[in-house]
């Protein structure tokens, strides 16, 4: 029984991704890097060190898809400012991952929610046009 909810959510999941707009997919990767830097912090609040160490590296290996997405070819500073956010951000998820500790991991969250209500903002603009 488990595996067949957990074959219709995958073949939800996979539908809603593979139909997705790029702002769409932004979107969710931001939502993914935040639940996975939630997971850390209870990880390691539970003293689960190799948890934690799984959503970090998680968490980073999104940022850095997020980094590779941002187009570079954009007028203006937006695109470099957003470019050295991600490096700080990842920067700071290696000390948190070293240190096993979860003092940097609040901050980024925020800056991740931030960048995802802006996103979200985007997108229904686009929808209301």
């Amino acid at each position: 029984m488990y595996t067949d909810k957990r074959k219709a959510k995958d073949v939800y999941l996979s539908s809603q991704i593979l139909g997705a707009s790029p702002e769409k997919l932004v979107i969710f990767l931001y939502e993914g890097a935040i639940k996975s830097l939630k997971r850390a912090e209870f990880a390691l609040d539970k003293s689960d060190n190799n948890g934690a160490h799984y959503e970090l590296i998680k968490a980073q290996d999104i940022i850095s898809e997020l980094k590779q997405s941002v187009n570079q070819e954009v007028a203006g500073e937006l695109p470099k400012s957003l470019v050295n956010l991600y490096d700080f951000m990842n920067s700071e998820l290696i000390k948190a991952n070293l240190g096993k500790t979860k003092e940097p991991i609040g901050p980024i969250i925020e800056m991740l929610s931030e960048l995802l209500e802006s996103w979200q903002e985007v997108l229904a603009q686009q929808n209301n046009i």
